[in-house]
């Protein structure tokens, strides 16, 4: 199986590293410390943070879904490792499992909202974000305090060798995504029921738990990246997740995924997360609010969406 995938989905991979290259050379024309290695670590860092999530974010599209509930699964997990911990490191022993689990539950119950009761995912996903947002400021309200221990607090002073942990996160997570979509028999299953369920159920592939375990994966995903946040930003709080909702579905359309699904690579995703990370960084420098980086959000969405809909024969199993 090949890893990047037909012809023309290697053409849009490549176009999205020739603009990460491009934003690259245009921040260091315009300013030369851009390439400074403290701010090379510190794209890194912002870059793993979108990757990560949008790995779960690639299989539920691949799937033909979406998650709209990464925000406060994000901001949630967050506010419960501030809680449970509550300022001890030896606490991340079991606050951190939990916590995983959490999000494999939230995923959980995205995917059974879809599949089971057959309520469209946008309604699913973002009724939980609302579910969960109002679950979290009560209980906040009420009983929840707590500071992140220091062994997770300022994340961003920890490396392997000059690289930043929380790339080397996601450099390995990338790997496993590659390797699951690649050469695992859900890797084929999930492309077949993205692609046509009907077709894939004719096959003997169970859509029903194909389509559980994406929603199950990016609930897990989006709860690492919310620990990994909030360890880079030393505090926990509600509006965590916000940012990388729309960056890490514009990351997926970027790397030349099908919206409709079952076409994509997540190689594509990786790229379209360095390309945002290099955009937002690049906007301040040439003095432009980050409204433009919202705009560009919703053109390439809007642009991936009506490509999707030109090509429904191209789908194919890759990564």
């Amino acid at each position: 199986m090949n890893l990047i995938g037909d012809g023309s989905l290697r053409r849009e991979i490549g176009f999205g590293f020739l603009s990460a290259i491009i934003l690259f050379v245009v921040a260091i024309i315009v300013e030369p410390s851009f390439g400074d290695p403290s701010n090379l670590r510190s794209l890194a860092t912002q870059a793993a943070f979108i990757g990560i999530v949008a790995i779960g974010q690639t299989i539920v599209v691949l799937a033909a879904g979406v998650d709209l509930s990464i925000p406060w699964v994000m901001g949630s997990t967050a506010i419960f490792a501030a809680s449970l911990a509550n300022g001890e490191t030896s606490a991340l022993m079991w606050v951190i499992p939990l916590l995983l689990c959490y999000g494999l539950f939230i995923g959980l119950l995205n995917g059974i909202g879809v599949t089971l009761f057959g309520v469209s995912p946008i309604i699913v996903t973002l009724a939980m974000n609302t579910v969960l947002q109002g679950a979290t400021s009560l209980l906040v309200g009420q009983s929840l305090t707590g500071a992140l221990p220091s062994g997770l607090a300022n994340l961003d002073t920890k490396t392997v060798g000059p690289l930043p942990v929380d790339f080397v996160i996601w450099m390995v997570l990338a790997v496993i995504t590659v390797v699951f979509l690649t050469y695992t028999g859900f890797g084929r299953r999930l492309y077949a029921v993205g692609s046509n369920v009907r077709v894939a159920e004719f096959a003997g592939i169970s859509s029903i738990r194909v389509r559980i375990v994406a929603y199950m994966i990016s609930g897990l995903t989006a709860a690492i990246a919310g620990i990994l946040v909030a360890g880079y930003s030393g505090q926990s709080f509600a509006q965590l997740g916000e940012p990388y909702l729309f960056s890490s579905v514009a990351a997926v359309a970027i790397g030349g995924a099908s919206i409709l699904g079952g076409y994509g690579s997540y190689i594509g995703t990786l790229a379209g997360a360095v390309v945002l990370t290099l955009l937002a960084a690049l906007l301040p420098i040439l003095n432009l609010s980050a409204g433009w980086l919202a705009i560009s959000y919703g053109l390439v969405i809007l642009a991936t969406l009506s490509l999707s809909k030109l090509r429904p024969d191209q789908r194919s199993v890759t990564t």
